[in-house]
């Protein structure tokens, strides 16, 4: 290119225009296509039946042979069907509105059709399908039968007692163009990160204290926030809210001054020789009496940590005379967990990062809050994820305080160490698993500990009472509590009477045997994820197992390592402990690695393999593996001033960031995966439906 009349300054500004202008030709370029991918993939059907020539089906006859009517109302009884007969013609797809009894939320009407075709007389099944008046999209289905369709029958099963009202049915119908422009803007996202992250350069590095990068955390925070309040918001599980009214009860036993529950326990429950055994309490009937409520000598108890009661439940009742909601207590949980988690993020970056690309900075904010299972409790509000996320959220905040407290000098500002010292120490009674994070306190005051040993030796320690103060007493107060607490219920301080629960087994013999470790750790930590083409696009997972005794569990979504890509470094940990002693992380990488394989064996054999319960370990893990990734890009920081090239770090950069970018998308999948009880198909139909209008790309 021939350089300007103002020379090399005038060649460099034309350049630099030229650059400007490429830019915006590719944001055009990418809004074109994606406009186009808009209107011809997603609406691909549109274009399929144009050619189509539309005819609605008159007669419908119901499973009693009788004709029926459109808009003509319907009651679905056991068995109940509707069939068109005598088509004889090429048919590609149907178009059914139908009208239900149901109120909005839940008006979703699943249906499964039998076609007799040119290649087969008698009826075959399909897949079953949902539609609803409320949702356009999704009543129009393609058909596929073996040549001309001759016959068609429609099927409700799990729908009986529903009267419904068909208002129109066509076959071959012209399918609308359905534009979504949230498609649109999610997909541009979509491209603007991916252009951010895998096609411009690394430039830019994390500057601690520099308004502009700050001010992108916290609105990254703040959209974080949002999300998760809406997903928590949006669930409407009865089930799972219903399993909070334990909490409820303790809330009134302990307003009156009682550890016990003021319930009158059953008889038949007092009566039975072990009311432990599901299959005596069957027999004597009782099946489910009291779930999972703590019984021993004739009353109830909660078991669950009395924690979230003591700081959210009761002073709400004790001031208002009400209870307090569920989601209200929940809440008080899970924002400043989240919050926590991107400050402690911030912490592990500002004392093991300091060369961090801007970029990745962001991006690891965002992977290590949505991974340590924030999605899994915004999924659903019940007692077992309360119990979880209190304890994380408290570890969270402790850890984010104790790091935050050691100044570069080596010295500690106190009440930070305090506050940390009670978040860690209520751990315990809220989740008492979580307890080992308290042992990274050896890493983060290492140095602090090593000069008050040294300083007790020579005589000199008084200066140091207000430390050790502020990090014992928090424990002494909440054991002494908590075993006070045990004791008035159980009779022993360390007993927290999970065994006593009234569930499927008895958990006092459940024993510790080394056969159910390996599949449960499998499960936990490796089992892949079943990946689907089709809407919600993960499945669900199961253990497959010779052991010869009870295995509890519920179906899974893959193991931690073999989905939350990001963790993968936690292997690198030897590779790299060079480094990570120089920079004083060693232990702070063993004591997390460790703290979240003893929490996922303990998980294995006192009460099984459930997904929840990797909320209990992801933390650890996370932790290990962002300081093995810190130290890393560090060595590579110093190899870059040394004279290294710069193309090799943002191959490395560009390899982190597509492990942070397959990690969040897994973790996003994970909310509308079928996994729980109780999750939005069954409780928020209509939205979750919605969501497959939007994104199902073969739906239609």
């Amino acid at each position: 290119m021939a350089k300007t009349k103002t020379g090399g300054t005038g060649y460099i500004v034309k350049k630099e225009k030229i650059k400007q202008t490429g830019g915006w030709v590719a944001y055009a370029v990418a809004a074109a296509v994606i406009l186009l991918i808009e209107i011809f993939l997603w609406n691909h059907s549109f274009w399929l039946s144009l050619g189509y020539e539309p005819f609605t089906a008159e007669e419908i006859f119901t499973q009693t042979g009788e004709r029926l009517s459109l808009e003509e109302d319907f009651y679905l009884e056991s068995g109940a069907f509707l069939e068109i007969k005598d088509i004889d013609e090429e048919i590609h797809n149907i178009y059914l509105n139908i009208e239900t009894d149901k109120e909005e939320r839940l008006d979703i009407l699943k249906i499964r059709f039998q076609m007799a075709d040119e290649g087969r007389k008698a009826y075959y099944s399909t897949s079953s399908r949902v539609i609803s008046s409320r949702l356009q999209k999704l009543d129009y289905i393609s058909l596929y039968p073996y040549g001309d369709l001759k016959a068609l029958r429609i099927e409700f099963p799990g729908e009986e007692y529903t009267t419904i009202c068909v208002t129109d049915l066509v076959l071959n119908a012209h399918v609308p163009l359905f534009f979504s422009v949230w498609r649109i803007v999610l997909m541009y996202l979509v491209f603007l990160i991916g252009r951010a992250l895998f096609f411009r350069p690394y430039q830019s590095l994390r500057q601690p204290g520099e308004r502009r990068q700050r001010c992108i955390a916290a609105g990254l925070c703040a959209l974080t926030l949002v999300f998760v309040l809406a997903l928590t918001l949006v669930g409407n599980d009865d089930s799972g809210r219903g399993t909070m009214d334990k909490y409820t009860d303790l809330t009134h036993a302990l307003a009156q001054g009682m550890v016990s529950l003021d319930i009158e326990v059953d008889e038949r429950l007092l009566a039975a020789e072990n009311p432990y055994d599901g299959t005596e309490l069957s027999e004597l009937g009782i099946s489910g009496y009291r779930w999972d409520y703590a019984y021993f000598e004739g009353k109830l108890y909660v078991y669950f940590g009395v924690v979230p009661v003591v700081l959210t439940y009761l002073p709400y009742y004790l001031l208002t005379g009400q209870d307090l909601p569920h989601v209200a207590s929940y809440l008080f949980f899970l924002l400043p967990l989240i919050v926590g988690a991107f400050l402690l993020m911030d912490a592990l970056v500002k004392k093991f990062c300091k060369r961090l690309p801007e970029k990745l900075y962001y991006l690891f904010l965002v992977t290590f809050t949505l991974g340590i299972g924030t999605l899994i409790f915004a999924k659903r509000v019940c007692i077992y994820n309360l119990a979880i996320m209190s304890a994380v959220c408290f570890t969270v905040w402790g850890l984010y305080l104790w790091i935050s407290s050691v100044k570069e000098n080596g010295q500690c500002v106190v009440w930070k160490v305090l506050l940390g010292s009670i978040c860690m120490a209520l751990v315990a009674g809220c989740r008492p698993q979580l307890l080992v994070g308290s042992f990274l306190a050896l890493p983060i005051f290492g140095e602090k500990l090593k000069q008050i040993f040294a300083d007790f030796k020579k005589k000199k320690g008084g200066g140091h009472v207000l430390f050790l103060a502020a990090i014992c007493v928090p424990y002494l107060v909440t054991a002494l509590l908590l075993m006070w607490y045990n004791v008035a219920r159980f009779g022993s301080p360390f007993d927290f009477g999970a065994a006593y629960n009234l569930t499927t087994n008895d958990m006092r013999f459940r024993g510790i045997h080394m056969a159910r470790m390996i599949a449960g750790l499998w499960s936990f930590l490796f089992k892949l994820p079943v990946l689907d083409v089709e809407f919600p696009y993960l499945g669900t997972t199961w253990i497959n197992t010779a052991y010869q005794g009870i295995t509890i569990q519920e179906s899974g979504i893959g193991g931690i390592f073999a989905t939350n890509l990001i963790l993968w470094p936690c292997f690198l940990l030897y590779r790299f402990r060079a480094k990570l002693r120089e920079k004083k992380a060693l232990l702070f990488a063993l004591v997390s690695l460790a703290g979240g394989i003893v929490i996922a064996c303990a998980d294995v054999q006192m009460a099984g393999v459930l997904t929840r319960y990797m909320a209990d370990f992801s933390i650890f893990f996370y932790l290990a593996s962002f300081v093995v990734i810190f130290s890393f890009l560090d060595g590579r920081s110093v190899k870059q001033s040394e004279g290294t090239d710069g193309c090799a770090d943002t191959f490395w950069y560009r390899g982190l960031a597509v492990l942070s970018c397959v990690t969040i998308v897994y973790c996003l999948l994970t909310i509308l995966s079928l996994y729980v009880v109780g999750d939005y198909q069954t409780f928020q139909p209509v939205w979750y439906y919605h969501l497959k209008e939007i994104f199902g790309v073969l739906d239609v």
